[in-house]
């Protein structure tokens, strides 16, 4: 399907809500521009030059059939809060020059399953309009709907899930927040070759066995938490980044924010104290952002009812901000 629009975001309205006015931070200071100053939000003022869409989408319905803490639904709002009180200056690099348009929040459906079909259907029409979507979940399931979206107009894609989990549980008997990976390898489309699929940061006793052996014998490639700090974080994505891209059109990358320690972020939908630092996961998503062959990210499980000091909601901005000051050096 192409969906080609000279405006997607009143193309999308049925299936979106605007974000709060509120949540765009200015100091109406022409000289300290913030990303709330930047970021353009009103369907009148979309124009084609944008280049980068926010969408949330404010649910965790699948944490919740996945026996997780409930609260994911509220990061959406955090996330925004904290990022547009942020500069798009970094001391190396200046991302006000991206276009960059917030068309608010996904409307959720009757079901899980339905709030998904908006999500696929927002994230196919930026894609067929060249809008580099970056989404804010939200429980992870969103991957599913994402992948999809994602996915519908090429013809072989690679895809980085960054996770504590490998996300890979079998959907009995309905989809939550952790089938997405294999819903995703399983698809009827087959866009996904295994070789092309990474699992990075994943943990041990958090895991299944079985699952892990799965995984391994269709040749994705598991790098563990204990690996990447062995070689490096650095060394161990760029060879993530060269698996998911060779053979393929663009890639995908998912980041769970329970990849990180807890100690960095204490607010997500499942805490360890092990995981990724802070400074990791940003030097990540700087190198993801630069990757020519990235076209969409996703942040996934910030759950603010257990954050400290919007701790998590800060850092999943930072995410954001790193990966846009390497997508601005593409």
């Amino acid at each position: 399907m192409n969906i080609n629009t000279s405006n997607p975001a009143e193309h999308l309205r049925d299936i979106l809500i605007e974000p709060a006015p509120d949540l765009f931070f200015s100091r109406n200071d022409s000289s300290d521009p913030r990303m709330g100053d930047i970021v353009v939000r009103k369907l009148e003022a979309y124009v084609p030059e944008i280049r980068v869409g926010i969408l949330g989408c404010p649910q965790d319905d699948g944490v919740r059939r996945n026996k997780g803490r409930t609260g994911a639904r509220e990061a959406p709002t955090e996330i925004r809060r904290a990022l547009y009180k942020l500069t798009p200056f970094s001391l190396e690099t200046d991302i006000s020059e991206i276009r960059m348009f917030d068309f608010g929040n996904i409307r959720e459906g009757y079901t899980l399953e339905e709030t998904h079909e908006h999500l696929e259907y927002a994230v196919e029409v930026l894609m067929d309009n060249k809008v580099f979507p970056i989404v804010l979940g939200g429980g992870h399931d969103i991957a599913y709907p994402d992948w999809c979206g994602f996915a519908n107009s090429a013809h072989r894609v690679g895809t980085i899930n960054i996770d504590a989990h490998l996300d890979y549980r079998k959907p009995i008997p309905e989809r939550n927040s952790g089938t997405s990976f294999r819903q995703i390898l399983n698809h009827e489309s087959r866009k996904l070759h295994p070789q092309n699929f990474v699992e990075f940061g994943t943990q041990g006793f958090v895991n299944s066995a079985e699952y892990t052996r799965e995984l391994h014998e269709r040749g994705a490639s598991i790098v563990s938490l204990d690996y990447l700090h062995k070689v490096g974080c650095a060394n161990a994505f760029a060879t993530a980044l060269e698996r998911a891209s060779l053979g393929t059109e663009r890639v995908y990358v998912s980041v769970d924010m329970d990849a990180v320690r807890s100690g960095d972020a204490p607010g997500v939908s499942a805490a360890s104290p092990a995981g990724l630092s802070a400074e990791e996961l940003l030097h990540v998503a700087q190198m993801a952002g630069k990757h020519y062959a990235v076209g969409m990210i996703d942040i996934a499980e910030t759950n603010p009812l257990f954050d400290h000091d919007g701790r998590t909601a800060k850092l999943a901005a930072l995410v954001i901000m790193n990966f846009l000051a390497g997508f601005a050096q593409r």
